[in-house]
């Protein structure tokens, strides 16, 4: 495997890595776009935009890798000691991907529900059209899979992109394949997009800006273009998605954490193991290799004393304080899951028959993580829409991207006895539309109102089918 391919991969890295340029720090990339708007040679710009993410790259690619377990991204696997060691074991205890997968699952694990504000007169156009989008490009997949890489390295994107049949069609991109250009920093309005993949010095590179999309090919330190071309939108279609305004991974402030509890586990398996391979301790006797092979079978040893002497035999073994490891690994444990915000379900606390608003508390710190997710997702959708929308507005489709909403409920236990009670004592007091919002159960709150119109439609036909018919009044005689 080449060097490059190795780095792409994240391969290769050790540490804390502060020597290796494994950094938080956003890259300031003011020159560049600054550059960029005075049209300066793009290439030569490219290749500085590259370079200056490198170090984030390297960071979410390491924090993939270790995502997926990989040797790789896995501190442990990778360790090395000073001094030689009989018996190394190396267990990873896999918080990362738990911290991932929790916030994942609680956040986009129901599907997000979208519409259109009906008081519009584009309404039903507007509607239709979104709504087509939205499923033809497997809208739930795609919020899950950028929810998760958000929560891995800090930020994902999203390319709008036309198919062969001119329809609206959008893919998720991990964050380490781009860099979102806005002189701001804010890079969900970004201004101008690079998105490169493959191996270093091979990079296959495609640049947006709002009007085109130039592909090139990486040949060491030259770029050469390979297509130049129109890419049907007025802004921008390289969207991104922070998982905080810092950028960073949900794990990234317990990694310490993590390695410290992976190398006493390890340290500790390493010592128990070696407790089957202790010494032993003959006194007052001349025992040759062949006694030994024979207890070995038998699990007796006869021992001849020395003249002298009295002879004895017992094992050399290291006594281990279980206690203080167990302590300090509870320690850590408890430390992972507070600050990272990721309730621990294996806590008694979460056994028994417990309510719906205590799971709740209980769940407020992952839950204030996921409403500030929620913002910048939000706001992310916004301009995914806004991008749409000077596309449909050259077909003359008119569509506000404002007045699109989106509704995202947590995976939660449903309390259904206490939500029916809350629902029935709503009514009257609310408006029908912020009454059903209420429900854990109602992913689509308009569909759920037509769906019960038509019910009451039904209902009050058959009530007119029972009512028997009433035969006319006869006129009064004069």
């Amino acid at each position: 495997m080449s060097e490059a391919t190795e780095w792409e991969r994240g391969a290769g890295f050790h540490g804390n890595g502060t020597e290796q340029g494994y950094s938080f720090d956003i890259p300031d990339y003011t020159e560049e776009i600054v550059a960029l708007k005075k049209n300066e040679n793009r290439q030569e710009i490219i290749s500085k935009l590259i370079e200056k993410h490198k170090p984030q790259r390297l960071r979410m690619l390491m924090n993939y890798e270790r995502y997926k377990t990989d040797v790789s991204g896995v501190p442990i696997f990778q360790r090395k000691f000073e001094r030689e060691v009989t018996i190394d074991n190396r267990i990873n205890n896999d918080y990362f991907s738990e911290i991932v997968d929790m916030k994942t699952g609680y956040f986009a694990g129901k599907q997000a529900a979208y519409s259109y504000d009906k008081k519009q007169s584009e309404y039903e156009t507007a509607n239709q059209i979104i709504s087509d989008f939205l499923e033809r490009n497997r809208i739930a997949d795609v919020n899950m899979e950028t929810t998760k890489y958000c929560a891995i390295g800090g930020y994902s994107a999203r390319l709008l992109y036309l198919d062969l049949e001119a329809r609206d069609r959008m893919m998720y991109l991990p964050g380490h394949q781009v860099i979102l250009l806005n002189e701001d920093g804010n890079i969900i309005e970004t201004e101008f997009a690079v998105r490169y993949y493959g191996e270093e010095g091979k990079y296959v590179i495609h640049f947006y800006d709002g009007l085109k999309r130039y592909r090139y090919q990486q040949d060491g330190e030259k770029l050469n273009l390979v297509e130049e071309k129109i890419h049907g939108f007025k802004k921008c279609p390289v969207i991104g998605y922070p998982n905080n305004e810092e950028l960073i991974g949900d794990p990234d402030k317990v990694l310490t954490l993590i390695d410290a509890f992976d190398r006493t586990t390890s340290d500790m398996n390493s010592e128990i193991e070696a407790f089957r391979l202790a010494y032993l301790l003959i006194l007052g006797a001349n025992v040759d290799q062949t006694a030994i092979k024979e207890m070995k079978k038998t699990g007796a040893l006869n021992l001849r004393s020395l003249s002298g002497s009295n002879a004895d035999a017992r094992f050399l073994e290291k006594n281990l304080n279980d206690n203080a490891v167990e302590n300090h690994l509870n320690r850590l444990h408890d430390a992972i899951y507070r600050f990272s915000g990721t309730p621990d379900l294996a806590d008694e606390a979460f056994g028994g028959n417990q309510s719906g608003e205590s799971l709740k508390f209980k769940l407020f710190g992952m839950e204030t993580k996921c409403a500030r997710f929620e913002q910048k997702f939000k706001a992310a959708d916004a301009r995914m829409f806004e991008v749409l929308a000077t596309k449909w507005k050259i077909e003359n489709i008119e569509v506000n991207p404002f007045k699109v909403f989106s509704e995202f409920k947590r995976n939660f236990p449903k309390n259904l006895l206490n939500e029916a009670d809350v629902l029935m004592k709503l009514k009257g007091s609310v408006s029908e539309q912020t009454r059903l919002a209420q429900a854990t159960f109602i992913d689509d709150v308009e569909y759920e109102m037509q769906l019960m119109e038509e019910d009451r439609e039904i209902q009050a036909a058959l009530m007119m089918d029972q009512i028997p018919p009433q035969p006319p009044k006869e006129a009064d005689s004069e």
